[in-house]
């Protein structure tokens, strides 16, 4: 206890209880959770007000794999030249067929910010309050950086539905996951880098 606040609520069990899942079923998320996801990342702090987000919904399985291929292709196109160690070992396994991006997740979920946007970062803080929203019903969920070239390809924006001048901030997977209770990693508590009272 901090006087008179407890530091263990639902919500900080929540946020720390979130992972990020690679491994999951073949159970499908209803419509209806999708929608309250997207609706918990609406309330999203948000620059001016500008709620700047907008969302494609992908539950099409044969989609998402094809989605999944396209990625990896502009991941390689743009990476090919590289000379990152990070970046040169994912672009070893990008052509492999067994080597999947969105991880065989039922559900794809791409974030982007409207043009003229105030603070595109507000789509990443809509991104987390769809994650955490996601942990609190049992789902798991990941965000694919790997997979941002899908927002430079003028044919997959075009075939999604997505206005020219969209930016693509956060690709999101969701599933429940294959394995029980996972535990976030530890965390490195040494990062205040100064306290000025």
């Amino acid at each position: 206890m901090t006087g008179n606040i407890s530091l263990s609520n639902a919500v900080m069990d929540n946020i720390y209880g979130r992972r990020s899942v690679r491994n999951f079923t073949d159970k499908e998320i209803s419509d209806e959770i999708i929608k309250e996801l997207i609706k918990a990342g609406t309330y999203a702090p948000t620059a001016t007000n500008q709620q700047p987000w907008r969302f494609v919904v992908v539950t099409n399985k044969k989609l998402i794999e094809a989605y999944d291929e396209r990625a990896k292709k502009m991941f390689i196109a743009m990476y090919k030249d590289t000379k990152i160690p990070v970046l040169a070992a994912y672009l070893r396994n990008m052509p492999k067929p067994e080597y999947k991006l969105f991880y065989g997740a039922p559900v794809l979920i791409l974030v982007f910010a409207i043009p003229g946007v105030v603070n595109e970062n507000d789509c990443a803080l809509a991104a987390e309050n769809m994650m955490l929203a996601a942990h609190s019903f049992g789902i798991g969920s990941c965000w694919i950086g790997l997979s941002l070239g899908l927002g430079v390809d003028k044919e997959f924006l075009k075939e999604v539905g997505v206005p020219e001048g969209h930016k693509l901030v956060a690709p999101l997977i969701f599933g429940y996951p294959a394995k029980g209770e996972l535990k976030a990693p530890a965390r490195n508590s040494d990062v205040i880098l100064k306290w000025m009272k």
